[in-house]
């Protein structure tokens, strides 16, 4: 309702009162100072509405992409922080735009793009966006699994590179983990690539049941035929068998990204704590 009321307001005061675009923009900027984001792109955006001449974008695309921002827009924001990129003149303020595209690409999980708007920095580059573009690029590093140029980005950072190479080799290690190993573990007997990645309780539950239904099966075909056998317990038998393998596979698979992201955010914790830290 309140977001309604406003709009009228904008319409009302533009249309019908004269006021001018820049009395308009300076009530947007109001609205984006007291955070009220969402009504302020509402306003930002008639603003564009009325400039006919073109003037006002510079001025505008990247406050209307900081509030998408600050509303988790996220696509949108990207969208709009790329035309302010393309309306400014400054150098610095142009990097400062590429990362917070960067930043829109990485939440996004769209890791190629983030790569590109960091390829896409100026060479002239003050000391504190150099330390930021090499943060940036160890975290599109680690999500692309390219972990040296990750280990390399992240050491920069730092001067006492100790607990960094830490993490990394744990990371490594976590890296040695095979779901096709978990698999075929599994495949062999029932549970054991559940209890190769650390899992037991699954692991005990595919090992029971596979364990138990077989067990039916030979008694069974011991006290009838196995050919009765086979028709009540088989398929239920494949069913947790196949089940169960295919699980281990997709439980490995689990476990690498829960450790990997730990790892990850042990990292960022750690660049936290050092000076001029982002």
């Amino acid at each position: 309702m309140r977001r309604v009321l406003c709009l009228i307001l904008i319409i009302s005061s533009v249309a019908v009162h004269g006021q001018t675009i820049d009395q308009t923009l300076s009530f947007a900027n109001t609205l984006f100072e007291k955070k009220e984001y969402s009504n302020a792109v509402e306003v930002y955006k008639r603003v564009l509405f009325f400039d006919q001449n073109g003037e006002y974008g510079r001025e505008i695309y990247k406050n209307i992409a900081d509030c998408l921002y600050n509303t988790e827009k996220f696509e949108d924001a990207a969208n709009y922080y790329e035309l302010a990129f393309f309306s400014e003149s400054s150098d610095s303020v142009k990097n400062e735009i590429n990362f917070l595209k960067a930043s829109c690409y990485l939440i996004l999980r769209q890791y190629d793009y983030a790569q590109i708007e960091l390829l896409n920095l100026t060479d002239s580059l003050y000391s504190g966006q150099s330390r930021k573009r090499d943060y940036y690029e160890g975290m599109v590093y680690f999500a692309k699994d390219e972990f040296a140029a990750s280990e390399k980005s992240f050491k920069s950072q730092v001067s006492d590179t100790t607990i960094i190479h830490k993490l990394f080799r744990k990371n490594d290690r976590i890296s040695r983990i095979s779901p096709k190993k978990a698999k075929i573990l599994s495949m062999i007997i029932p549970g054991l690539g559940q209890f190769y990645v650390g899992d037991i309780k699954n692991g005990l539950n595919s090992m029971i049941l596979t364990g138990g239904l077989f067990y039916l099966g030979i008694r069974a075909g011991l006290n009838n035929s196995f050919w009765e056998a086979g028709i009540s317990t088989l398929p239920w038998f494949q069913r947790y068998y196949t089940g169960g393998f295919t699980k281990a596979e997709k439980i490995a698979q689990t476990k690498i990204k829960e450790r990997r992201y730990k790892v990850y955010n042990q990292l960022l914790d750690e660049l936290e704590k050092q000076p001029g830290s982002h």
